[in-house]
Formats: C-alpha cells, sequence, structure tokens
C-alpha cells in the first residue's frame, strides 16, 4: 500500500479511538475471553468489535488504493497509444496521395532498370532492397485505410500515430528512391560471353534458332539437344545464335557456357576447357575422377546453367567429366552440335537436323555476300544463280564463294569459277570431301603468293579459341612471307573477308576445320610434288 494510504488510515484509528472515549461516557469495557476491546452503549442492544471495524476499512482502503494503481497503469498504457482522432480521415488522404505518388517513383526507377541492364550486369541491392520496400508499404498503407474506415471512434484513436508514422517512412522512401547514380552494378557471378556471328540469319537459320530456343526455354521433358548435319550446313552458326540469345536474357541461365570440343579431345581437355570457360581452375595433378568431382561442385554451384558443346565427334560421358546431368531438379539444358545423328542418340538428346539452305534462301545468302552490283549486270545473272546452286545449300560454302566473287565483273571468270565448281563435284560422295574440294578454288583465286603462303601456314594453327592476330602475323614474318605488320593486317583482313579465316573475337581469328582441311591437303600436294 502507498505512503499516503498508510497515514489516512492511521489517522483515522486515532480518531475512533478517541471519539469512543469522550462520547461514550458510561459504558462498560470487557475482553469477553477474546482479548478485544468491545463498548457496550447503554440504551442499545449493539455490539461493535473495534478491531473488525478497523480491519475491514483497512482491507478497502487497500483495494481502492490497488484500483487507483491499476487505473493509473492502465491509462498510462492507453495514453501512450492512443489520440483524440481529429483529422485522421485527412491523415489517410494524404497518406494515399504519397503512396501514388511512391508508386509512380517506383515505375520510373524500374524503366530505368529495363534500360540499364545488360549481360553481367545486376540490379543494385540497395535498388532491390528499396523497391522490395516499397512493395511492401503499398500493402500496409491499404491494410491502414481499411482499418481505419472499418473502426470506432475509440478504436480510432489508437491508429493516430500509425497513420503518422506510415506517413514519415513514405516520405523517408521517396527521399531515398531519387537515385542519382546508376542502378546496376557488373555481376562477376555470372558467366556467358556473347559470340561474334557471321550474317548467315536467313529464314531457314532463325527457324533452327527458334526451334532450339523453345526447347531450351519451355520444354520440360527435353534437357539435352543434339544439333546434327553435314560439314558446312550452318550448325555452328545457328547454336551461335542461341547462345548469344541466352547470354543476352539474363533471367533465364545463371552460367551459359560455350567450349568446342572437336575431335582427340580428351576428358582432362574438356574439363579444362570447361573449366576456363566458367574462369575457374582444376589442378592438374588430380586424376579425372577427382577432376570430374571439382568440376561437378564448380557447376553446380553457379546455379542454373547452360552448356553449349560444339563439335562433339564422339559419344561422351557427363559423368565422367564432371558434368551434373541436366533435369527438373536443377533447370540445366545441354545444347550440342554433332556431324552424326549416332552421337545425338548415344547421348539421349533431342535430335534437330540442320538441312541444307533450300533454293531460295541459298540464293538470297549469296546474292547478300557477292553483292548487288555484281548482279546488276544481265550477264552475269545467270552464271551467278548457276554458281549458288552448285555450292549445294551449304552456309560455309555460299558464303566462301560469294564472297570470293564480290566486286568481280569480268564474266569469263564468273565462268570459269562455275566450270571449277562443276568439275570437282560429280564423283564425289563424301560431303566432307566435297566441301573441301569446293573450297579449294577460294584459295586458288589468291592471285598474290604470299597470301596463299599464309593461308597455308594457318593450317598448323589448331587452337580452337582461336590465335591472336599479332602472333599470326609475326609467325608469317618470321617464316619470309612477308616483311611489316602492316602487310600482315591486310592479309589477316583479306582472308576474313573471303572467309578463309573468321573472326572469334579479343583480336583472335580461327580456320573453320574444313578450311583447314582444305590448307593441310595443298600442303601435302606440294610436299609430294
Amino acid at each position: 500500500m502507498s505512503a499516503p494510504w498508510k497515514k489516512l488510515l492511521i489517522s483515522f484509528h486515532g480518531f475512533l479511538f478517541l471519539h469512543c472515549q469522550t462520547e461514550l461516557s458510561g459504558c462498560r469495557i470487557s475482553s469477553q475471553g477474546t482479548g478485544i476491546p468491545l463498548y457496550f452503549y447503554p440504551n442499545s442492544v449493539r455490539f461493535l468489535e473495534m478491531g473488525s471495524i478497523i480491519k475491514g476499512f483497512m482491507e478497502l482502503a487497500e483495494q481502492v488504493g490497488n484500483f487507483f494503481e491499476v487505473g493509473n497503469t492502465i491509462w498510462g498504457l492507453i495514453g501512450n497509444h492512443w489520440e483524440l482522432p481529429r483529422g485522421i480521415d485527412r491523415n489517410v488522404n494524404n497518406l494515399k496521395r504519397k503512396g501514388e505518388q511512391l508508386k509512380g517513383q517506383k515505375e520510373d526507377t524500374t524503366s530505368r532498370i529495363r534500360a540499364e541492364l545488360r549481360p553481367r550486369k545486376k540490379v543494385k541491392k540497395e535498388v532491390k532492397l528499396w523497391l522490395e520496400n516499397v512493395d511492401r508499404i503499398d500493402g500496409e498503407i491499404s491494410n491502414l485505410e481499411s482499418k481505419v474506415g472499418a473502426s470506432s471512434f475509440f478504436s480510432r484513436g489508437f491508429l493516430v500515430k500509425d497513420v503518422c508514422k506510415k506517413g514519415e517512412e513514405v516520405d523517408e522512401l521517396i527521399e531515398k528512391g531519387g537515385f542519382s547514380d546508376a542502378l546496376v552494378v557488373d555481376d562477376f557471378s555470372r558467366i556467358g560471353q556473347v559470340l561474334p556471328t557471321s550474317s548467315l540469319v536467313v529464314g531457314i537459320i532463325e527457324l533452327k534458332r527458334d526451334e532450339i530456343l523453345r526447347c531450351v526455354r519451355t520444354n520440360d521433358d527435353v534437357w539435352k539437344i543434339g544439333v546434327y548435319g553435314m560439314p558446312g550446313v550452318g550448325k555452328t552458326s545457328v547454336v551461335k545464335l542461341v547462345n548469344n540469345e541466352l547470354v543476352n536474357n539474363s533471367n533465364e541461365f545463371d552460367t551459359v557456357v560455350w567450349v568446342t570440343v572437336s575431335s582427340k579431345c580428351s576428358v582432362v581437355e574438356l574439363q579444362n576447357k570447361i573449366a576456363g570457360a566458367m574462369n575457374a581452375v582444376i589442378p592438374e595433378d588430380e586424376d579425372e575422377t577427382l577432376r570430374a568431382g571439382m568440376l561437378s561442385e564448380i557447376l553446380s554451384k553457379r546455379g542454373k546453367f547452360a552448356l553449349i558443346l560444339d563439335d562433339v565427334r564422339e559419344r561422351f560421358s557427363l559423368e565422367a567429366v564432371g558434368i551434373p546431368e541436366p533435369s527438373a531438379d536443377n533447370g540445366s539444358k545441354i545444347v550440342l552440335t554433332t556431324r552424326s545423328m549416332d552421337v545425338c542418340r548415344r547421348m539421349d538428346c533431342q535430335e534437330i537436323k540442320m538441312d541444307p539452305l533450300p533454293g531460295v534462301d541459298a540464293w538470297t545468302l549469296f546474292s547478300d555476300k557477292v553483292g548487288q552490283d555484281v548482279l546488276n549486270s544481265a550477264d552475269l545473272l545467270p552464271v551467278a544463280r548457276s554458281i549458288a546452286e552448285h555450292c549445294g545449300g551449304l552456309p560455309l560454302l555460299i558464303v566462301t564463294v560469294a564472297s570470293s566473287m564480290r566486286g568481280e565483273d569480268s564474266l569469263p571468270i564468273w565462268r570459269y569459277t562455275l566450270e571449277e565448281l562443276k568439275r570437282n563435284t560429280p564423283g564425289i560422295s563424301d560431303a566432307k570431301n566435297m566441301i573441301r574440294r569446293q573450297l579449294r578454288f577460294s584459295y586458288d583465286r589468291l592471285k598474290d603468293p604470299r597470301i596463299r603462303n599464309c593461308v597455308l601456314a594457318c593450317a598448323s594453327c589448331r587452337e580452337d579459341s582461336g590465335i591472336l592476330k599479332e602472333q599470326l602475323i609475326g609467325d608469317w614474318i618470321g617464316k619470309g612471307f612477308i616483311s611489316d605488320v602492316d602487310k600482315g593486317q591486310v592479309i589477316v583482313r583479306t582472308l576474313v573477308d573471303n572467309c578463309l579465316l573468321e573472326n572469334v573475337g579479343n583480336e583472335r581469328v580461327r580456320m573453320h576445320d574444313l578450311v583447314r582441311d582444305m590448307a593441310e591437303l595443298i600442303n601435302h600436294e606440294l610436299y609430294e610434288s
């Protein structure tokens, strides 16, 4: 009991005792064996037990004191959360207006993100957190508005501070949302490289690209896609387009890996190529099984991956290499190109065949590469169409032949080229040999013997990732084919323009294996002669 209440009870006890002494004269006092004094009034039959009165009063006073203490506590609690709800409707309307302003700011920020987001870029963490908070507070504003609308006068008093606090949060978000710097940063966790592509994109190539992408993106029953077809038919070109599409769309795969397999690629070499494409290193001194485990762990930690394996010559075990089997659990996909349908089947792939270009597409591609100026000649046009037909619908051959004839306006040369194509075609059943021999005339058309020597020297460059132009030119200078770097740069450009070399990016060029086969055949002939 508090001190004031105790003082009150003591004062009351003293007053009552004195009053009994002075006013109840003539009374008889007796303990009646209880030890508690009794005051007897002569003219009354009532007896009053003084101790019980005092005790009862003290208990009552204590209960009253406790009641007031509880009351004070309750009021203290209510007072901290309840306010007179005057103007709360106006405050709610202001809050809704600020919420609409915040949503407009979010839309502008989202548009900026779409404009800035590129491959290997990601949204800044502070921007992502801001967007999440905007979404959260939008729901809280709607919820608070509903509560105010459905509440009574008394319960509204508990919502006054909530409305004010929410308004302060919205003001803070509006202030923070005025991002003056870029909204994205480099994302070094994403793996993938856009590849240079040749201009082989005609109707049938686009259709094949879209067919492969449908299998990669939407077909949950297909996890491995095998693209097969004869040499030079455009398999690599079409999967390069697929690669670039997946890299540019950053929401589909965390990792997009391109690896050129080619012939005589051992398990260790393939492991190194895949790891290198992800900027990872596997110790060389470990055996294949341990290396496979390391590679599998690296790929698994990269998240959802798309692995593109170009020019697979033979069936191999994914497990032995360390490639996790694509499945619904990991969402990953494998795309491979091969010359053999049997490889597709043995690798358990969805088979997609690359056929030679139909006549219309073949002519469109040839026309694009040879140039419209040449085709404006009525005399050259029939010969040009015959040459395009003898290319057999093979994009590699069409581009090579057409590029070599670009700018040529001599009818006899066009007729000679046609006769060469006709002479090399009959009796060759093997498609690879046919293409190799068909490519020979592009080499023969190089009038400068120094350039021819440079082509033949490229046959020894077997790097799938290409060779530095500077290194290649240095090799030519060392062998005495040319005397200066500038001449080497001109020759590199000439060979690229004639499709005897192809750019692979990062100042590197490579020789297509069919062109290399042709160069090796010529080297062999020169050696024998």
